[in-house]
């Protein structure tokens, strides 16, 4: 389902990149500096000096490829490629990528670079919201444990030992998450934590994780402050930056309506949806735009009718909801049940169909039909998309689900955590394949260094390389829901968006 693509390497291996809740001056911070970094650190320049040299001596390329074609040749077989690689330390200061050092000597005094592992296990972590408001998230987590199971039966990571994953639910709140996440690296023999969910959760576990050094990959939030190996190497983001997410949406909202239009705007207290109102505010892809109401929500809220009646009110052209879970299908009968059709942004964190939009698809059939379709920006294939329907990847996916879980795509957010099991599996494979085997200095030299195409994906490719590209889905394109043969889908709305390796890092 998921195809490697290849690690790539040089004089230090390289590396890769969509809620604490509070709104001080943290959250400024997050929206001034990552849409600047990718301008002060081009990925480009390095490249620019070296491709000089081959056009003027062209009697000399044939000298580069040698150290070249022995990475081609292995890349389909694993074990081979390490062979070919020099082993990382495994103490004292590692730099495992660009600007991406691992200090070990300041790990604990029982730490151990195989923990978790050194049995017949993988033993990885999950906190995540399984009670409470943002509850279907819970279903990521059990979609990611079938598709392990699939891979223990059919194609283990490591002959002999289990992938394991250790799931606990915080209900979406950050005290709950860090007591989960102390438990698990006190007595889980946990190797790393993997995919938890939510900003406010992944921010309060971070220095947990951190002063453990116990890898922390692929937060499911796309906070800017994931992509930041400079200072945080052990912690790794997953989805779109919001940044990048918020000003996808103002250039679309420009080209489309022009400068000046009206901007009502509602966003979930905390870092996860202050981070699209900084944006919003301070962001230059967003100045020529006029936010005419705005209204934050709690996050723990049974319902959000008040502030959505306040920005009905406003009348504005353009409707953005930086929000998520149970809120995504309450914002959306809202606004159907008004007068009111602005144009309509969603949180990409709602693109689930099932989950977010079948509960209230009248609503969402009629605001398509006039004119205020629900858009989003997706980056993924969504499984229980008819347009998906014979797709290979999508249909595996299906399989997997049936035979492991015994569910759909059309039960709720299941198939997420496939797409996601695959991304761990991704660079568990390559660590795994490096002189010294599935370690975590490995691990985070294979996360850090990444280069891989996923099937589930709409396009674009998952690529980092330390401090000079932090961020793991930087590719996404404006879908709107519509309805299709009395179902729902997404229909695209512009071209596929590609960033790769503009994102740069947070403070690299």
């Amino acid at each position: 389902m998921s195809k490697r693509k290849g690690i790539r390497f040089a004089a230090v291996v390289l590396s890769l990149s969509l809620v604490a809740a509070a709104c001080g001056d943290d959250d400024d911070d997050v929206a001034d500096e990552p849409t600047e970094e990718p301008a002060d650190e081009p990925t480009e320049e390095p490249a620019d000096e070296p491709t000089e040299e081959p056009a003027d001596e062209p009697t000399e390329e044939p000298a580069d490829e040698p150290t070249e074609e022995p990475a081609d040749e292995p890349t389909e077989e694993p074990a081979d490629e390490g062979g070919d690689m020099e082993e990382l330390p495994t103490e004292g200061e590692v730099e495992v990528a660009a600007g991406t050092v691992l200090n070990l000597p300041e790990c604990p005094d029982d730490w151990s670079v195989t923990q978790g592992v050194d049995g017949d296990e993988i033993r990885l972590g999950m906190t995540v919201p399984r009670s409470g408001p943002a509850a279907s998230f819970g279903l990521i987590g059990e979609g990611m444990e079938m598709y392990f199971e699939y891979l223990n039966d059919n194609d283990p990571i490591v002959d002999g030992k289990d992938l394991v994953l250790v799931m606990k639910d915080d209900g979406y709140e950050a005290g709950r998450a860090v007591a989960n996440v102390e438990e698990m690296v006190d007595t889980e023999d946990i190797f790393a934590i993997v995919h938890s969910v939510g900003t406010p959760a992944n921010l309060a576990i971070r220095p947990i994780t951190d002063e453990n050094c116990v890898p922390q990959l692929f937060n499911s939030t796309g906070f800017p402050l994931w992509g930041d190996p400079a200072n945080y190497p052990w912690t790794i983001g997953n989805i779109l930056n919001y940044v990048t997410e918020t000003e996808i949406w103002c250039s679309s909202i420009v080209s489309e309506l022009g400068e000046g239009a009206t901007v009502a705007a509602l966003y979930m207290n905390n870092d996860f949806g202050t981070t699209y109102k900084n944006t919003m505010d301070n962001s230059e892809a967003c100045s020529s735009l006029e936010v005419v109401a705005e209204a934050l929500h709690d996050p723990a809220a049974d319902t959000i009718q008040n502030e959505m009646t306040t920005l009905i009110s406003s009348g504005a052209d353009v409707f953005i909801a930086g929000t998520t879970s149970s809120y995504c299908p309450q914002t959306t009968a809202s606004v159907a049940a008004s007068d009111w059709r602005p144009l309509f942004y969603m949180s990409y964190t709602c693109n689930n169909l099932a989950a977010y939009f079948l509960p209230v698809q009248e609503a969402a059939a009629t605001l398509a039909a006039e004119g205020s379709g629900v858009r989003m920006t997706n980056s993924n294939k969504v499984c229980g998309d008819p347009q998906f329907a014979d797709d290979p990847a999508i249909q595996q996916t299906e399989q997997i689900l049936e035979e492991y879980g015994g569910v759909s795509c059309a039960d709720g957010s299941y198939s997420i955590g496939v797409l996601y099991g695959q991304l761990v599996e991704n660079v568990l494979r390559d660590a795994a394949a490096r002189p010294g085997g599935l370690n975590r200095v490995n691990l985070m030299a294979s996360v850090w260094n990444g280069d891989y195409d996923n099937e589930l994906l709409l396009g674009g490719s998952l690529i980092t390389d330390g401090v000079n590209d932090a961020y793991w889905t930087e590719a996404a394109q404006v879908q709107a829901v519509e309805e299709a043969d009395g179902g729902l889908t997404f229909v695209s709305v512009g071209d596929f968006i590609d960033l790769e390796g503009q994102g740069g890092s947070y403070q690299g």
